[in-house]
């Protein structure tokens, strides 16, 4: 007589067992998934500005961002025909 309820007690108790991994599995998944989606936005960001620094280095590296900065900062100048000199090895073996 009591077994009836003893087996639909621990049925219900499977089910509400059940239920509440399912809730706990479905925040998980909302959590995580929220998280990923953070991720990728993050990554986008990084991604442009990656290509912005590439941009920024090659404007900075380029030869003739290089010469302007050494005639302007440095007061550098490109030398006459007149005022270069060859020096030659003359040590053979």
């Amino acid at each position: 007589m009591y077994r009836p309820l003893v087996i639909l007690l621990v049925l219900i108790l499977a089910i509400l067992v059940s239920a509440l991994i399912v809730i706990k599995a479905a925040y998980d998944y909302r959590r995580l998934f929220n998280d990923h989606q953070v991720l990728v936005h993050q990554w986008d960001e990084l991604q442009v500005e990656w290509g912005q620094l590439l941009l920024e280095q090659s404007t900075w590296g380029g030869h003739g961002r290089i010469e302007s900065e050494a005639e302007t900062r440095l007061q550098m100048r490109v030398p006459e025909m007149d005022e270069i000199e060859i020096i030659r090895n003359e040590q053979r073996n």
